[in-house]
């Protein structure tokens, strides 16, 4: 009986690898071509009330980097962990990025990230998060890019944003913890974190929210920092 039943097992087993690798390929395939699907307009120079924003990524993760306040938006208003200042200096710059909550508040390292976790967070993911991180003058690099858009791109880029945190109730103060980074503050968000909402595609979305140029389909962090110009010095901030 086990002459017959182990064999079974391992057909099964080839398959489900097979199938497993297929799977990937055909998800990387479309992650490449999707994200070469352009969205959104570049602005034209010279640009309206031009705004400096950034991006940034850590290989996996991308996220904004914004102008702490301007004369569209201050987000300290929205973010009441970004009034702390850093040590004796005033924060210049904002973070702003979206997650799955356990994988934020929960695992430091991409190495901590547990089989059973990261099939959860791949297939059906879960809750999402907004991560606040604080910058004093952050600076350009290949990790780090940065363009120029009009007022009017900005301010829509600070409403697509906003749309993700739930209202405020009576208290307008917006409560958020503190997790696995002792410097960052976690907001709940309204979107949950899933295959095709991922913190890539969350990104690249907002920005075409937006109407800035950007990729269709970028679930990874190449298929965002390929739209942004590499540090480019001359950018001033506004």
């Amino acid at each position: 009986m086990a002459s017959k039943v182990l064999p079974r097992i391992g057909r099964a087993l080839k398959y489900a690898l097979i199938a497993l690798a297929a799977a990937l390929t055909l998800f990387l395939l479309t992650a490449w071509f999707g994200s070469m699907i352009p969205r959104g307009t570049l602005a034209e120079e010279p640009i309206a009330d031009p705004v400096t924003i950034m991006v940034e990524t850590n290989g996996v993760h991308t996220q904004f980097v914004l102008p702490m306040a301007n004369a569209h938006k201050d987000w300290r208003e929205t973010f009441p962990s970004a009034n702390e200042w850093l040590g004796t200096a005033e924060p210049t710059h904002v973070a702003i990025g979206f997650g799955d909550r356990q994988a934020m508040m929960e695992i430091p390292q991409i190495s901590d990230l547990s089989v059973s976790s990261a099939l959860r967070i791949g297939t059906v993911g879960g809750p999402g998060v907004i991560r606040v991180s604080r910058y004093i003058n952050p600076p350009l690099d290949k990790e780090r890019r940065a363009m120029r858009v009009s007022g009017e791109q900005y301010k829509a880029l600070v409403k697509a944003i906003e749309a993700d945190l739930p209202p405020l109730g009576a208290d307008p103060f917006r409560d958020y913890e503190r997790d696995t980074f002792s410097q960052d503050a976690y907001y709940t968000a309204i979107p949950s974190y899933n295959l095709t909402q991922t913190c890539n595609q969350w990104t690249s979305n907002r920005l075409a929210m937006a109407n800035i140029r950007t990729g269709l389909w970028t679930p990874m962090s190449g298929g965002v920092m390929k739209w942004l110009p590499v540090h480019r010095t001359e950018l001033g901030e506004r």
